[in-house]
């Protein structure tokens, strides 16, 4: 039925009679203008993602073989992930990890079904496996809701005897937004105010640093600055970092999720804004994001202990998000985490990701799914299972191979406009029809430039001074489609797909290089320094 519902909403030219060219876009203008100034180094363990327990670790374990899946294990190195974070969100509240190794495993519940049991396959031995095949970090989330602080340590006693890297430890998911009223699992409250998350913490922490010393171990919180608030206490951050700032290495926040809701506003569907509009919300977002994190650093400068100069952000989730509430539209809503504009919307968050040195970790989600946004996607089981490349994994493969770059200063001059409100995304102005990030490669000879064209309609006309007196165009690479609704599946795996150019190549070029990015689209440049 999505397939079908994609296939409607492409636009296509295949009816247009031979003899007609289809007519050309619009097209504005805009400047970008690569500076000296470096804003940041790329930190590696931003390229991050979540793998659950859950479903075999997202189809990633073969039970019946006891082994891992190698076609997905060979899909996930392509993508150049970093690090894993394990075992869920909400599911880590529920999860007992000494449960859920060796031969004798207990069933463990799912919050997501009614807190029905099922036997944990994929437990913390296989999630170590899948990260030593991938040769990369995994990062813990500590059970905070049903769990005990002695839970916490024994784990990272576990991972340290095993000589498994674990970037971080964080104490608990999104325990701040957890109604008492209204519990996930009311037979299994995971309700903390903020005093007794703080009391929570502080007997982890001190459990671990016993256990485990030298551990990087991180606090919850999230600051509300959109449409709708999502922490049950308005005040939770403010007293997390006053209480136990300087106990923390890293404060966890989930603002990446936008605009979430598919209405204006949230608990009606009455108010659907238009595909246009909602789109062009979507591709905005990422103002919203970035003016969130500045909020929440200003409030950590203001409550932490010594401006909270050395606690670190990570963004343990994020990525396109469209629940699909309204249920006389859920197809269609769904869409949207797999579609181009969602593709796109990732990009702008790696835009502003890649330019906070406050951020240092940073986990899309979800890995491996159907309905979601995931890097891959997974449909039936056994030999009737089918597996492609969302339009995500595209955009997580172009900017992945940027670790240890320098993020150079940026000006664009393009035109803006203003978004409506969707979501938990406020009504945003002036927001730039072209955004852009340029990025100085390691061996200081190569210049990759991001562009990403918000316009719905309008190619834009793009001049770009990429910093160079003699270069090469080494190769243009861009990843668009007829519709920004336009999504990969089963049946069109290869619907949304980056094409590469490498045509005059061998060109030496001076002074402004100047080209077409098309609408809805994102385009890297890769500038090669020539001469002296």
């Amino acid at each position: 039925m999505i397939s079908a519902f994609v296939s409607l909403c492409l636009s296509t030219y295949a009816m247009l009679p031979v003899s007609k060219a289809p007519p050309q876009p619009p097209t504005y203008s805009a400047v970008v203008r690569v500076n000296k100034r470096v804003l940041n180094t790329v930190k590696p363990l931003i390229f991050g993602d979540n793998v659950e327990w859950t479903n075999n670790g997202m189809g990633i374990w073969k039970p019946d073989q006891k082994k891992l899946d190698d076609q997905l294990v060979a899909e996930l190195k392509r993508t150049g992930l970093t690090q894993l974070r394990y075992p869920g969100g909400t599911l880590s509240d529920f999860f007992d990890w000494s449960q859920a190794v060796g031969a004798n495993r207990t069933p463990q519940p799912n919050p997501f079904d009614k807190g029905n049991r099922q036997l944990p396959v994929f437990g913390p031995d296989e999630f170590m496996l899948l990260c030593r095949k991938l040769n990369i970090p995994g990062m813990i989330t500590l059970n905070a809701g049903t769990g005990t602080p002695e839970m916490a340590a024994s784990w990272a006693k576990y991972y340290k005897a095993k000589r498994f890297h674990v970037s971080a430890y964080e104490i608990g998911n999104e325990i701040y937004m957890t109604d008492p009223t209204k519990e996930e699992v009311p037979s299994m409250p995971i309700h903390k105010t903020p005093k007794q998350y703080i009391d929570f913490f502080l007997r982890c922490r001190s459990a671990i640093d016993k256990a485990a010393p030298g551990t990087l171990v991180g606090a919850i919180g999230l600051l509300d600055t959109g449409a709708f608030h999502l922490s049950h206490d308005p005040n939770w951050l403010q007293e997390v970092l006053h209480e136990i700032g300087n106990r923390m290495d890293f404060i966890s926040i989930h603002n990446g999720y936008a605009p979430a809701v598919r209405s204006s506003g949230f608990g009606t569907f009455t108010r659907r804004i238009s595909d246009d509009d909602y789109a062009a919300t979507l591709l905005g977002a990422s103002i919203y994001v970035k003016n969130n994190l500045d909020a929440t650093k200003q409030l950590m400068a203001k409550y932490a202990p010594d401006g909270g100069r050395r606690i670190s952000i990570h963004i343990t989730e994020y990525g396109p998000l469209v629940y699909p509430f309204d249920k006389a539209h859920a197809i269609e809503d769904a869409l949207w985490n797999r579609s181009l504009a969602g593709a796109l919307y990732q990009a702008c968050l790696f835009n502003v990701f890649l330019r906070e040195p406050k951020l240092t970790s940073a986990n899309h989600l979800p890995l491996c799914q159907d309905v979601y946004g995931a890097l891959i996607g997974i449909r039936g089981a056994g030999s009737q299972r089918k597996v492609w490349r969302n339009a995500v994994n595209h955009v997580f493969r172009m900017y992945s191979g940027l670790g240890g770059s320098a993020v150079l200063d940026t000006a664009v001059a393009a035109p803006t406009h203003t978004t409506a409100s969707a979501g938990i995304v406020p009504r945003l102005s002036n927001v730039p029809l072209l955004d852009a990030a340029a990025f100085k490669l390691p061996d200081g000879k190569r210049i990759r430039v991001f562009l990403i064209n918000r316009d719905l309609e309008r190619a834009a006309s793009v001049k770009i001074e990429p910093l160079l007196n003699e270069y090469r165009v080494a190769g243009i690479t861009c990843l668009t489609a007829n519709s920004y609704l336009a999504a990969n599946s089963p049946e069109n795996p290869d619907n949304v797909v980056p094409k590469t150019t490498t045509a005059g190549a061998n060109k030496v070029l001076r002074g402004a290089y100047t080209l077409s990015v098309p609408n809805h689209s994102l385009t890297m440049i890769e500038f090669v320094k020539t001469g002296h």
